[in-house]
């Protein structure tokens, strides 16, 4: 890599031998086999100037001079590493990865995603005690001297999900989970005029919302967003690969797939019970994979607001991705007995947390909204919850026989 000399270990005060952290477990570059994912990362580990940045770093902190640790955090979208100052202080660079293929987004798009995600955290840290890093400058042309664009922001003394295997040890899930519906609950206050994005906070708490991308908007209802998805979405795998992918079964799934973003515009206008604002704020990817916690699973701060949105309850009340099941509707059919109860261990369990989490998202609710349950009525309602999760799980492109969802929908409606 460019500009070892740049580099030193993380220390100990800084790795974290400290009560509550053991130390970053910034894995997954290193473990990464050769491949697109891992070329990607050296090219770009490469083409950052390091110089420029720590440069930058030492001029948005008084002067204070600065230098790189060695520990590389790396996720889809960003690579993360931490700047250590001389008077100890520590900062995070987050630094945007190109796409991995090509696409057609431009490039003014992907700069203005630092903006929407820099406006969205300063709204949130105005009006709610939800915990997000305090950032402390943002570069969001890719024509920089530093070239990403990129954010530097507070250094936490903790990991995320994917660092963490994606697990929550049995003895911290119980106290993760509430705290978890306690920070849902909290962005279920959040409540936006329109749906959309936000592209702008002014320091007297105002705002501007802008379009959802890919999608467009800002809308007034939630009928007009469904309508959108509908139109625009498209399934998150060629038709070569669901082909492939779908072996003996393609005769049945790919029909299925081909015509659920058709379904979801004609049932456009019923899939929501509140059509009209205001909307609550959807993080877009909420689940304990943006999620920093310490050794005990206590939350210290929410991440990556990036394809936040105020959108429709339907959409707001999906589980996290750390309580997400497959709809029964579209999962395999073995996972299920003839009488509809999941077949194993994990799967009970992952329903009995599901129901768990409701009834702490009820009480959250209770201590602070009195009467309003919108988030536990949305979490509650099977035949929607399950739709919006269709509709994440279809984006990303997991195969499944979606077209049995909408008919379990038009039976219950």
């Amino acid at each position: 890599m460019a500009n070892n000399d740049l580099e030193i270990r993380c220390p100990d005060s800084a790795s974290g031998n400290t009560e509550g952290f053991s130390g970053y477990q910034w894995n997954y570059y290193s473990s990464l086999e050769h491949g697109p994912l891992r070329s990607r990362a050296d090219s770009f580990l490469a083409s950052v100037n390091w110089a420029a940045l720590l440069e930058y770093a030492a001029e948005k902190n008084n002067g204070v001079s600065c230098m790189l640790l060695s520990d590389i955090g790396l996720g889809y979208n960003h690579m993360v590493r931490i700047i250590q100052f001389s008077d100890g202080n520590q900062w995070v660079a987050r630094l945007r990865l190109p796409p991995l293929v090509e696409s057609d987004t431009s490039k003014d798009a992907l700069e203005t995603t630092e903006i929407r995600e820099y406006s969205t955290i300063c709204f949130l840290r105005q009006r709610t005690r939800i915990p997000t890093p305090e950032i402390h400058a943002i570069e969001e042309r890719s024509d920089c001297k530093m070239k990403p664009p990129f954010m530097l922001m507070d250094c936490l003394r903790g990991n995320v999900g994917m660092d963490l295997s994606m697990t929550v040890p049995p003895q911290y899930k119980k106290a993760f989970l509430r705290d978890l519906a306690k920070i849902h609950v909290q962005l279920s206050t959040v409540l936006l005029p329109k749906i959309g994005t936000i592209v702008s906070v002014n320091a007297d708490g105002s705002y501007h919302q802008g379009p959802i991308p890919g999608l467009g908007g800002p809308f007034d209802t939630a009928t007009e967003f469904f309508q959108a998805w509908a139109n625009k979405t498209k399934f998150g795998m060629t038709d070569e690969q669901l082909r492939e992918a779908c072996g003996p079964y393609a005769a049945e799934i790919i029909p299925s797939v081909s015509s659920f973003a058709k379904s979801i515009g004609e049932l456009a206008d019923t899939l929501s019970v509140r059509d009209d604002g205001p909307f609550p704020l959807c993080h877009g990817d909420f689940g304990h994979n943006n999620i920093i916690v310490d050794d005990q699973y206590h939350i210290l701060s929410v991440i990556d607001w990036e394809m936040a949105f105020a959108g429709p309850w339907e959409i707001f009340g999906d589980f996290p991705l750390t309580l997400s099941i497959i709809p029964p509707a579209i999962d395999a059919p073995w996972n299920y007995n003839e009488d509809g109860s999941p077949k194993s261990a994990d799967l009970v369990e992952q329903f009995a947390d599901q129901k768990w989490y409701i009834e702490a998202v009820k009480l959250e609710e209770n201590r602070h909204q009195g009467n309003t349950h919108y988030l536990s009525e949305a979490l509650e309602n099977p035949k929607r919850q399950q739709l919006a999760t269709a509709m994440r799980l279809y984006q990303d492109g997991n195969i499944g026989t979606y077209s049995k969802l909408k008919d379990k929908f038009m039976a219950q409606a």
